[in-house]
C-alpha cells in the first residue's frame, strides 16, 4: 500500500476533525422545500463546519441555522450535501460555516496561520 495516497484525502480538509456528540437545534429547508425545525446531533466538527445527523433530509446549497445548547444566537451554515437514505432514522448532512469564527462547537480553534488553506481546493501536488 502506498502511504502517499492515504494522505491525499486528508490534505483536502481545511482543518483537523474532532469527533463529538453534541445535541443541536437546526432550522433550515428540507429537500422538499418545506421548512425544517428539528433537533439534531453534531458528530464530527472542525473550524469550518460539521457532519450533523438530522431526522429530515436537507436541501443542498440552502442555509442552515444551528443552535447549540441554550444559545439564543445561531451559527449559519450552508448545506454542502445530504445522504439520500437515513441511517438509524437520521440523515447525514455535511455543512460549512458561512462566517468564520474562532470559537465554534465549544472549541476555541487557533487562528488560521499564514499559508494555511482557508478554502477547499485541489489536493497539494496536483
Amino acid at each position: 500500500m502506498d502511504l502517499g495516497t492515504e494522505a491525499k484525502p486528508r490534505e483536502r480538509r481545511r482543518g483537523e476533525r474532532v469527533l463529538i456528540r453534541m445535541a443541536v437545534q437546526v432550522n433550515g429547508t428540507g429537500k422538499d422545500g418545506k421548512p425544517v425545525h428539528s433537533p439534531a446531533e453534531a458528530v464530527v466538527v472542525n473550524r469550518n463546519g460539521a457532519l450533523v445527523r438530522v431526522p429530515h433530509p436537507l436541501k443542498p446549497g440552502s442555509s442552515l441555522e444551528v443552535y447549540q445548547g441554550q444559545e439564543k444566537k445561531a451559527n449559519v451554515f450552508r448545506v454542502v450535501w445530504c445522504s439520500d437514505r437515513p441511517r438509524e432514522g437520521r440523515h447525514d448532512v455535511g455543512i460549512e460555516l458561512i462566517e468564520p469564527c474562532e470559537e465554534l462547537w465549544g472549541i476555541r480553534f487557533p487562528p488560521v496561520q499564514p499559508g494555511q488553506p482557508t478554502e477547499a481546493g485541489p489536493p497539494r501536488g496536483i
